[in-house]
């Protein structure tokens, strides 16, 4: 009874949350399949590499920590074109690459729009981009328009550039929390929350109507720190003043192109056109472009190798119970590659790369552990992508060492307990009641059709109270902290990068291609072993159901963002309803 109630709960929210985009799905399944099952899985012919090449890169591909093997998947909302999957190893390793090939002469940076990153992500691309710049080769930029997120990456070349009726956006950094009480409200449905830790605000948008003070605090805090963060690089790559760009972001000053050269930002003024002159004159007037993509596939990081090896593992997604779905971390699977690694000879090291605002607690719990047993084998070494919070940061705990991006959010150490009444609702929308028939006064106990009594509400607490003691212990031992210490900088409190270092949560400040560095360090290999990961695969008709979903979340329409981020927010809180959740609600706004 319990799940058929959540079943029909789920479906009710779907609706009233989401029904206003349904039409895009209608009207776009034509060219989903026929871009699913055309040319995405005839493969293309990889461009060779010539002398005098400028390797050319927009970001209009697909970057994350670990896509799948399939190399291309439809772009609903860019049109009819392709856009690739690309992993953010296998772009670095191309950047740091394209430092040392004779053939590429330069890097042209052509970035329009927003691309698919987050702050940390887009920090490690930064860092590989000024990689390059110290090799003397020119790296320059241009663009239509800056949209904050391109002009943070742009910043780092030697020459920025800017169409003459473009724009340069500079307003700061937003960390939004969307509230679904007032929707609750006007369905009838009660939320009944327990937790542990005063500034756990992962429940807040199901209780109340807009930030805690607590949660306005730390969030203050985060967003401070790495907007901060930010600032001070672009100002140390264009020699500005880092207050200054800040009271250009608080006054709006940079409105036209014009104000964008007068302040510093912007070097010059041309179109499209006038770049090619620009590139003639660095490199000569013969020279060839290839893109990022195709660049990158030539050195795409091994899936196995022989001899030493150190080996990626991602953690990618929501954590969940069981094997999980391919955007999510199924503590079953993510348990199993470790397991593997440890059994495996050849590994000599692990990396465990997170991107993860946690979930279940019960499966970060499964991941914890097995971290630990892989660490008393081989060296484990974490390294944090834009979040490792909560549940994300629960199954760094146990490793050797964490290194993590200045804008990586993380900590959260806090759980929660979340139920849902909708008795009334179901009765007054659709007419539903029922009768329930138990043993026990408590059997029934997560039926979604009535409010918890105060026997199940004390049960309930006891249960997230022992987690959170024990998320607590986990840290601690993993740390080589005091339970009370881990406790003072826990009680739900997210912290960036920068800040977790200064308390004991992070060890050091480094990217991916920094934490394989370590990981080879500690194995002992140093120069002499190889760097693996698993891909995982995916079938054509399991792209195309996923391929909406995914353009989606990809799409730069506001509504569609929104209607995405509140479907699958909901999905989650009525799919996990009286589990005890280790997750942070916080999401980063760049743009």
């Amino acid at each position: 009874m319990r799940s058929f109630f959540k079943t029909v709960l789920a479906c009710f929210i779907a609706i009233m949350a989401a029904g206003f985009i349904g039409f895009i799905f209608v009207s776009l399944l034509v060219s989903v399949m026929s871009a699913t099952l055309g040319d995405s899985f005839t493969g293309r012919t990889l461009r060779p590499v010539g002398n005098g090449s400028v390797l050319r890169i927009t970001l209009d591909e697909s970057i994350s920590d670990n896509p799948t093997e399939a190399p291309f998947s439809a772009s609903l909302l860019n049109g009819s074109g392709y856009v690739r999957r690309l992993a953010l190893l296998d772009v670095i390793s191309a950047i740091d690459a394209a430092a040392e090939d004779p053939r590429i002469e330069a890097i042209y940076l052509n970035i329009n729009g927003y691309p698919s990153m987050g702050p940390a992500s887009l920090g490690e691309l930064r860092d590989a981009l000024d990689g390059f710049r110290s090799s003397g080769k020119p790296l320059v930029s241009y663009a239509d328009s800056y949209t904050q997120s391109a002009y943070y990456i742009s910043s780092v070349a030697d020459r920025v550039y800017l169409n003459p009726a473009g724009d340069l956006e500079w307003r700061g950094m937003a960390s939004r929390t969307m509230f679904f009480k007032g929707m609750l409200d006007k369905l009838g449905i009660r939320s009944e929350i327990v937790r542990h830790g005063r500034y756990k605000s992962a429940v807040e948008p199901f209780t109340e109507r807009e930030m805690s003070p607590e949660s306005r605090l730390q969030t203050e805090r985060l967003v401070g720190s790495i907007w901060g963060g930010i600032v001070a690089q672009i100002a140390d790559s264009r020699s500005l003043d880092s207050a200054a760009l800040q009271r250009y972001a608080d006054s709006l000053s940079v409105d036209t192109p014009e104000r964008g050269v007068e302040l510093g930002m912007i070097d010059s003024l041309l179109y499209s056109d006038q770049m090619e002159e620009v590139m003639d004159s660095l490199i000569g007037p013969d020279y060839d472009v290839i893109d990022l993509a195709d660049y990158t596939a030539w050195y795409t990081v091994p899936s196995s190798a022989a001899g030493d090896r150190v080996e990626v593992i991602y953690a990618e997604g929501d954590i969940v119970d069981g094997y999980g779905r391919r955007n999510e971390v199924g503590s079953d699977r993510l348990s199993q590659e470790l397991s593997e690694a440890l059994d495996d000879d050849d590994i000599a090291a692990v990396v465990l790369r997170i991107n993860s605002p946690g979930g279940s607690a019960l499966a970060s719990d499964v991941i914890a552990r097995q971290v630990g047993l892989l660490r008393h084998k081989k060296p484990v070494i974490v390294s944090m992508g834009d979040y490792a919070a909560s549940g994300g940061y629960y199954i760094a705990a146990p490793a050797d060492m964490i290194c993590a991006s200045p804008f990586t959010v993380t900590g959260s150490i806090g759980v929660f307990g979340l139920m849902f009444d909708v008795g009334d609702a179901l009765e007054s929308n659709l007419g539903i009641t029922s009768s329930t028939v138990a043993s026990n006064v408590s059997a029934d106990m997560g039926d979604m059709t009535r409010p918890m009594t105060g026997a199940e509400r004390r049960y309930m607490q006891r249960a997230v109270d022992r987690t959170y003691d024990r998320f607590v212990d986990v840290v601690a031992e993993g740390r080589n902290l005091t339970a009370n210490r881990v406790d003072s900088i826990a009680q739900g409190r997210v912290w960036s990068g920068i800040d977790a270092s200064g308390i004991g949560l992070v060890d050091t400040r480094c990217g991916l291609k920094g934490a394989i560095a370590l990981a080879a360090e500690s194995a002992g290999v140093f120069d002499d072993f190889t760097v693996t990961t698993q891909r995982p695969s995916q079938s054509r008709i399991g792209m195309f159901i996923e391929l909406f979903g995914q353009e989606m979340a990809m799409s730069e329409d506001p509504l569609v963002k929104l209607a995405a981020k509140t479907s699958e927010r909901m999905r989650m809180a009525v799919r996990d309803n009286d589990k005890v959740m280790a997750l942070t609600p916080l999401e980063l706004t760049f743009n």
